[in-house]
């Protein structure tokens, strides 16, 4: 992994914690090294919600004063450590009779071993220059030497972020600042960091959701949602699918009772452990969630002779399955969660539905909002099934087949 360092900066409650955890999604080892000591009741309460905020798949150190010294002992452990935070540290170090040049030694000595490190440096600040300047000298004098290293850690680090009322504004960047320029050496088409960050995120945060809450849905929101939808690709540019939108209670409590029924013959299938299981999991949310949206393929659509359809006549269906996908990322961005209800009766959903006979429903899927978002899928979580490693997914020109000039490569080996 090659070494990154980002600064984010910003006023206070301005979202900069939270900014730092979400560019840390992507990577496995994460490490968090706080500065901030429980001196009273307030402090000890922001402590402990931060930490319910990060989850157990962070590891977290407690250093107020030797920051540097941890990030070194710990240069192998981690891909992505967030120091939270630098006002935090200068201020304990104050407190324990460090002047301005003592200070500034030991950050460029931090600003050195953030440099060295093979991860993702993220380092918080406070911007405590925009207010009124204090009436004391040793709080103005706290205030400058704030600022300084502000300015240091800025001019040194490879990003610089200021939070905005909790919007990342990239003030500088790898690419000499302009968050859109691409770097020479990749492809000209190549997403900013910040726009590929918030791609992947929707990506590794998308959730098959079964618990709703009863909040509306936007109809500009869902419009947004379904218009990203209709933009996925198509063979022969068919454009196969429909999308019915159903909020009517009476029809909802029809495709209810479709899936008990199913269901139940479903649990059949497995046994002892197995069934018990499967019986705990809740696997619909069809009345809870706001929207219904049923996803059907019209297999006639532009007639029988489709360009790219001859051979693989179900390609319409592979369209629409794309449609869907889109739909579930573009809803995951906007906020909005999304559960695919598979255990149905499309026999039943289609005369419930009055859908015709040429058309195949695709995805029944429940559309709402929820009180928090899976950290891990449902099944994962229930113990039902692992996610499989990628790496024994893939084969090289032939199946089972082993890599000879090419080797695809994935974070972890380019951490070693």
């Amino acid at each position: 992994m090659s070494n990154k360092t980002t600064l984010v900066t910003g006023g206070s409650r301005s979202g900069k914690s939270r900014h730092a955890l979400e560019m840390s999604q992507l990577y496995k080892r994460k490490y968090f090294l706080a500065t901030a000591q429980p001196l009273d009741e307030e402090m000890q309460e922001r402590i402990n919600r931060h930490q319910a905020e990060r989850g157990q798949d962070w590891v977290t150190l407690e250093e107020p004063l030797n920051v540097t010294e941890i990030l070194e002992e710990n240069a192998n452990q981690y891909e992505v450590l967030v120091l939270d935070c630098v006002t935090l540290w200068l201020s304990n170090l104050i407190m324990k009779g460090a002047d301005r040049e003592a200070i500034l030694s030991k950050l460029h000595s931090f600003i050195a071993a953030c440099k060295k490190s093979q991860g993702h440096i993220i380092v918080i600040t406070n911007e405590l220059g925009s207010g009124i300047i204090p009436m004391e000298a040793s709080v103005r004098s706290f205030r400058d030497v704030a600022g300084e290293a502000n300015q240091i850690l800025a001019a040194e680090f490879d990003e610089v972020v200021n939070m905005v009322s909790g919007i990342p504004v990239v003030i500088k960047s790898p690419d000499q600042g302009n968050n859109d320029k691409l770097k020479l050496a990749d492809s000209e088409h190549e997403f900013s960091p910040q726009k590929k960050q918030g791609l992947y995120e929707a990506i590794y945060k998308r959730r098959d959701i079964r618990h709703f809450n009863s909040k509306k849905i936007d109809p500009a929101t869902l419009g947004r949602v379904l218009d990203a939808a209709h933009h996925a690709g198509s063979v022969g540019y068919m454009q196969p699918w429909n999308f019915m939108i159903i909020d009517d209670p009476q029809i909802k409590s029809k495709v209810a009772g479709n899936f008990k029924k199913a269901n139940e013959q479903a649990a059949q299938k497995f046994s002892d452990e197995r069934q018990d299981l499967y019986n705990s999991l809740k696997l619909e949310g069809i009345e809870d969630a706001a929207i219904n949206i049923c996803v059907t393929c019209d297999r006639n659509r532009f007639g029988p002779n489709v360009l790219g359809r001859n051979t693989v006549v179900d390609t319409d269906i592979f369209s629409t399955c794309c449609a869907v996908q889109n739909l579930w990322l573009a809803a995951r961005a906007e906020g909005l969660a999304v559960g695919w209800v598979s255990i149905l009766s499309y026999d039943q959903l289609k005369e419930d539905l009055d859908i015709p006979d040429h058309v195949q429903p695709v995805a029944y899927l429940c559309i709402g909002h929820t009180e928090a978002f899976y950290k891990k899928p449902m099944l994962e979580t229930k113990g039902w099934a692992k996610r499989l490693p990628v790496e024994k997914l893939i084969s090289y020109n032939k199946w089972e087949g082993q890599p000879e000039n090419f080797k695809v490569l994935f974070e972890k080996d380019l951490s070693k």
